[in-house]
């Protein structure tokens, strides 16, 4: 097999992912130096990021393209994201074969979608983070050349966990000013390895006030989540207005916002 690494001029990316098996070079091909040569790689379209939630809807296709060029031709083309570091012994790896179109006698334009779906690749929530993307091309004489060892943070997909907030809710209502407001909302999260939302543990959420009914929000606090997803916290009456949770989200899960809960005070 023939290795080079692939150049090109990628799109921003973010995540995906089922095990399959690599083309592996004909038997007995000619091993010359006329490796392919992989350019304009294009992942997820300039999506920042991949979140894959456990309910069907939120499975994510993740398209990957790139123009591919030959001495023979191009005949084949699978394209590959892994999870880990190491190549050789990947924690996970989803693959699907390209529908390449013919350009010219040695180019080609190839495209495929690789799917990510807890029920059937993503069966660990470790497997969040950065996926590394490689190529492997089959040209008109039956050598195979992979394209490999994209280390630019254009050929990365970072796949996350969809995170889920609850409507905030701020009581008592109406209250009095001077007095005080418990303000609460949940966080769960996705879970890969058992196909339900789960609390969110011991993750900041900034509570957040806007005074009447327009105009920006002001952080007030910032809140841990308990060992139920639920972060509570007490502040003063001072105005009419709205209150909400915030989530910035992490290298594994995705930002989240409450729905805002308006408080009369008397």
């Amino acid at each position: 097999m023939r290795a080079t690494v692939a150049t090109a001029t990628a799109a921003a990316l973010s995540a995906a992912l089922a095990v399959a098996a690599l083309a592996a070079p004909a038997a007995g091909a000619d091993q010359d130096d006329s490796a392919t040569t992989f350019s304009n790689i294009d992942v997820n379209h300039d999506w920042q990021d991949y979140t894959v939630g456990v309910d069907a809807a939120t499975k994510r296709l993740i398209p990957i393209s790139a123009t591919l060029s030959d001495p023979s031709g191009v005949k084949s083309v699978s394209i590959e994201l892994r999870r880990g570091d190491d190549a050789e012994k990947p924690d996970a790896v989803i693959t699907a074969g390209a529908h390449c179109h013919k350009t010219n006698e040695i180019t080609s334009w190839c495209e495929a979608l690789l799917t990510a779906d807890p029920k059937v690749n993503l069966h660990s929530n470790a497997l969040a983070g950065l996926w590394y993307l490689s190529f492997v091309a089959t040209d008109g004489e039956g050598n195979v050349t992979r394209g490999d060892g994209l280390t630019d943070l254009t050929s990365f997909a970072r796949v996350k966990r969809t995170t889920y907030m609850s409507q905030t809710d701020a009581g008592p209502e109406p209250v009095t000013k001077g007095k005080n407001l418990t303000v609460k909302a949940q966080m769960t999260v996705a879970s890969w390895e058992t196909n339900k939302n789960v609390p969110l543990v011991g993750h900041q959420l900034l509570l957040q006030y806007r005074k009447g009914t327009s105009g920006p929000f002001k952080t007030l606090k910032k809140v841990k989540t308990d060992r139920n997803g639920w972060a509570t916290a007490t502040v003063q009456a001072t105005a009419d207005g709205a209150y909400r949770y915030t989530f910035e989200g992490t290298n594994l899960t995705m930002p989240a916002a409450g729905w805002t809960d308006y408080v009369d005070v008397k």
